[in-house]
C-alpha cells in the first residue's frame, strides 16, 4: 500500500515538474531575447542602436530624448544631426557639420576621421572617443 503512494504521488507532481521546466525555458529565451541576441544574430546589441531604437531618457517637450542612455553609443556613420547633439559638446550647429562632412567625404572610415569636422580637435575627440562607434558593414544605409 505505501507503494502505491509513492506511484500516486509521483504522478501527481510530473505535470508540476513539466510545467516548471517550460517556465524555466520560456525565462531563458526572454532573458536572451532582452540581451540582444549577443550571438551577433538578430537584433543588435542594446548599446549599438541609436537612439531612436532605444527607449528615451529624460525627453523635451516634444518627447525627444536630451541625453544618451547609460552604456549607449552612436554610430558616426548613422546618425542624424538630432542624435548627434546628445553627445557632450554637440549642439546643433556641430552635429549639423558632421552630417553635412559625412554627405560630402562620405562615411567616416574610423572614430579619429571625425577631426576632420572643423570645430572637433583632439580634446573632443577624447570627450567623445567611448561614446561613438564607426560601422562600415552597410554602406547602402549611411545618409
Amino acid at each position: 500500500m505505501v507503494g502505491n503512494m509513492s506511484e500516486k504521488r509521483k504522478s501527481r507532481s510530473l505535470p508540476l515538474i513539466l510545467a516548471l521546466g517550460l517556465c524555466l525555458a520560456y525565462g531563458l529565451w526572454l532573458l536572451l531575447w532582452a540581451q540582444g541576441f549577443s550571438s551577433g544574430a538578430g537584433a543588435p546589441a542594446p548599446d549599438r542602436m541609436s537612439s531612436r531604437e532605444l527607449a528615451m531618457v529624460g525627453g523635451d517637450e516634444g518627447g525627444l530624448p536630451t541625453e544618451l542612455l547609460p552604456g549607449q553609443i552612436l554610430d558616426l556613420n548613422r546618425a542624424t544631426a538630432e542624435e548627434l547633439q546628445l553627445l557632450p559638446g554637440i549642439g546643433e550647429t556641430l552635429s549639423r557639420a558632421i552630417v553635412d562632412d559625412r554627405e560630402q567625404n562620405g562615411p567616416f572610415g574610423s572614430v579619429e576621421e571625425i577631426t576632420r569636422v572643423p570645430g572637433i580637435g583632439e580634446k573632443k575627440l577624447e570627450a567623445l572617443r567611448d561614446l561613438v562607434y564607426v560601422d562600415l558593414t552597410d554602406p547602402d544605409t549611411f545618409d
